[in-house]
């Protein structure tokens, strides 16, 4: 410890806090001290605090028996006439607590003098609450007041703190976004029976065709739309048992058609991204009437492969580490001004992952061949 306040004093020191950075940190530090020590200097050196205006009732126990004794003298001197009692009745009530102090200094003086004085002052001596009321403790006034103000501040402090937990500041400040709402009234709950809906029909449906086994899925995930779901846009975190990040998969919206709100859907996209890999997998999953257009088709090719969406269709996607399947379970087509089968109403897949296992003697991508089991 000694050597470590001892190098605080080392001509070294300073020199290595600079090559740090360090002072640039000290600076709000320094200038708390430089305050406070002008601060102490002025309160103390230059403009010290100074009382004034003091009354009788402010005045020390000791120093009220002196006022008393003033006030016997004074009165004797003025010959103990009607107006002398007038005047010492009067500057006794300054006191506040007169009689109190009276009577015990015309009980216990021993001055043989003095002592007949006092007891000519017992009949005059008077409490006054107007003055008592000036040195009374009250609430902002009594020994609490040092305990009430600190956690008058914590409370103040502190609340501030939580609420800016709770409800950052930054947030309540910040310019309100003018995009339409990424949730519309009501259209979260449609959708989440939508997908209840899908998930009865997944349950329900047959069992699709053998593929290679794969065993179960690290990720299983169920992503539906619903027109009228302008900003559709789902993405899953694909993770290990063991909390693992693998990578990520998702669908949104890939085309719309025509005009108007709310938007007609005629495409949307299956996508994964591994995180062992440098590329991300699209594929395109098209309605019947975009799958025929080539002008549609050849305007989203650059996406990844087109796939005709149909009810119980599966789509594989693969990547280095990962396997993707994702399987139509619902399918409905809206109606309207525009070609038949040429958006969607309601589209419902499930996309499951697994992780790619190497087997001996092939190489890690050799996985995953799709072609059923003869």
């Amino acid at each position: 410890m000694w050597e470590s306040i001892k190098s605080l004093f080392s001509p070294k020191t300073i020199p290595f806090l600079i090559s740090q950075g360090v002072v640039p940190k000290l600076i709000p530090v320094g200038t708390l001290v430089l305050g406070l020590i002008l601060g102490f200097i002025w309160a103390y050196g230059i403009a010290p605090t100074v009382y004034t205006a003091a009354e009788p009732v402010n005045l020390g126990e000791s120093w009220k028996r002196e006022y008393v004794k003033q006030v016997a003298w004074q009165m004797q001197a003025e010959g103990n006439t009607e107006n002398a009692q007038a005047n010492a009745k009067r500057q006794l009530s300054f006191l506040g607590d007169a009689k109190r102090i009276v009577t015990d200094m015309a009980a216990t003086e021993q001055d043989p003098n003095l002592k007949p004085l006092l007891q000519n002052l017992v009949p005059l001596a008077e409490d006054n609450p107007v003055q008592l009321a000036k040195v009374t403790p009250g609430f902002l006034n009594s020994n609490l007041t040092p305990l009430l103000c600190v956690l008058g501040l914590a409370i103040v402090v502190g609340g501030a703190v939580i609420v800016n937990t709770i409800i950052p500041v930054t947030l309540l400040l910040q310019r309100r976004s003018k995009e339409p709402a990424t949730v519309v009234a009501g259209q979260e709950a449609e959708r989440r029976k939508a997908m209840a809906e899908a998930q009865k029909k997944a349950r329900e449906a047959p069992a699709p065709p053998a593929t290679v086994d794969r065993g179960t899925p690290v990720g299983q995930y169920m992503s539906t739309y619903i027109m009228g779901d302008d900003l559709y846009d789902d993405s899953f975190s694909i993770e290990t048992a063991s909390g693992e990040f693998l990578g990520e998969t998702g669908s949104g919206i890939s085309k719309t058609i025509g005009v108007g709100d709310p938007k007609k859907v005629t495409a949307t996209e299956v996508w994964v991204f591994d995180k062992n890999d440098i590329k991300t997998v699209t594929k395109v999953l098209m309605s019947e009437h975009a799958y025929n257009d080539e002008g549609i088709r050849a305007e989203l090719a650059p996406k990844g492969e087109a796939v005709l969406v149909k009810p119980g269709a599966i789509v594989m996607l693969e990547t280095q580490t990962l396997t993707v399947q994702a399987r139509v379970v619902d399918l409905a087509y809206g109606s309207g001004a525009l070609p038949p089968n040429s958006f969607f109403e309601r589209l419902t897949i499930e996309i499951s992952a697994w992780p790619k296992k190497a087997a001996a003697g092939a190489p890690a991508d050799s996985f995953g061949d799709t072609a059923p089991v003869r």
